[in-house]
């Protein structure tokens, strides 16, 4: 075991610190031949990935929906007296879940929006498909928000009346 001020770079031969990790671990647990087992625990890993992002993308998208309920209950309780002397205080909320929505959506997604300029100035019909969660819809609706300062209207299936929150 290597004490004090030595290292595994000291001596005739210089390891990688790969090399040197696995050979402390080896010491440290007492177990022979520790790398076997740590590449075996990597190929597991690595194995189980696709099923990892599978069921971490679900869960962002769920955790963000409550974290933007969650800051428009607090938004809403924090102005409830600032209200009837402004003309409108949910701007800076808007603009807030607008911008974490087209941040996630850029980041996890890609998401663009191409062809604002083909929606007129009045009322318009857009229609777009969606799949299993209308998170398209709200990057859609945040982006045209923070690009043209325009609210979408949405007519909607009874299935999105039911997501929680």
């Amino acid at each position: 075991m290597t004490v004090g001020n030595e290292s595994c770079t000291a001596g005739p031969t210089s390891m990688s610190y790969l090399t040197c990790l696995t050979y402390i671990l080896e010491e440290w647990t007492g177990v022979e031949d520790i790398g076997d087992y740590l590449s075996y625990a990597f190929y597991i890993l690595w194995l189980l990935f696709p099923l990892v992002v599978v069921f971490v993308l679900p869960g962002v998208i769920v955790i963000l929906f409550y974290i933007s309920i969650l800051w428009l209950h607090i938004y809403k309780r924090k102005n409830e007296i600032k209200e009837a002397y402004s003309h409108d205080v949910w701007i800076g909320a808007r603009e807030m879940v607008a911008t974490i929505w087209d941040g996630h959506g850029r980041i996890w997604h890609g998401y663009e929006l191409h062809g604002v300029e083909n929606i007129p100035q009045g009322p318009g019909l857009v229609v777009f498909y969606h799949g299993a969660t209308p998170v398209d819809y709200i990057y859609f609706s945040a982006r045209l928000h923070i690009m043209k300062k325009r609210r979408c209207r949405v007519v909607a299936d009874h299935f999105v009346f039911r997501l929680p929150g």
